[in-house]
């Protein structure tokens, strides 16, 4: 998978649905003299089509389901295919960053139950506690353990869904840690094992 780092900021979330973002950043995007993730090839990358994938956004205040195509390129050298994913995608899940920013944003906010914000959103009670689990430890990822504790987790996704930065600070967190905020990670008990 290639990430894109695009212009996604508060402005632009308040004028375009996430679906022509997520069509923005990957039709024009050009994987020419990229660098291959998995054998570091620079320039080797062409067209390889496309693959169906959910997006679930929340616009309007109803949540919207949507299919999106990703690109998928394949290097030359190492014959390795990868899709180009923007950062308004979280890797491996259904649902966009700010739609999951939105609902943490809600939960955090203490204004209505859990059950009725699942209900709003149409997601699992399971699901809203997945993401605050994960949204904690990326949090402190993030910020460094100490600055986290004292850091609100409402000022912190507020911050985050109002910064002009928001691809900078997706950027610089997946250099600084191999994954994308918010992505699921397998833990050591449920990676499979090679024979």
């Amino acid at each position: 998978m290639i990430r894109l780092f695009t212009a996604l900021c508060k402005t632009r979330l308040k004028i375009l649905s996430e679906g022509v973002l997520f069509q923005e950043a990957t039709g024009g995007h050009r994987h020419l003299g990229k660098r291959c993730p998995r054998c570091g090839a620079v320039g080797k990358l062409s067209g390889y089509g496309d693959y169906g994938r959910d997006l679930s956004s929340f616009e309007d205040g109803k949540t919207v389901d949507r299919k999106v195509r990703p690109k998928r390129v394949k290097c030359g050298s190492c014959g390795a295919t990868h899709a180009l994913l923007p950062d308004i995608a979280i890797p491996y899940g259904r649902y966009s960053l700010v739609f999951v920013l939105t609902v943490l944003a809600a939960y955090f906010e203490r204004a209505t139950t859990v059950e009725k914000i699942c209900v709003n959103f149409k997601i699992a009670i399971s699901t809203i506690y997945e993401w605050k689990k994960r949204m904690v430890s990326d949090k402190e990822l993030m910020l460094g353990m100490l600055i986290s504790r004292k850091a609100p987790a409402l000022g912190f996704l507020r911050g985050l869904l109002r910064s002009d930065r928001l691809s900078g600070i997706l950027r610089e967190f997946y250099r600084n840690h191999g994954f994308s905020f918010m992505q699921r990670r397998s833990s050591p008990a449920t990676r499979s094992r090679s024979p």
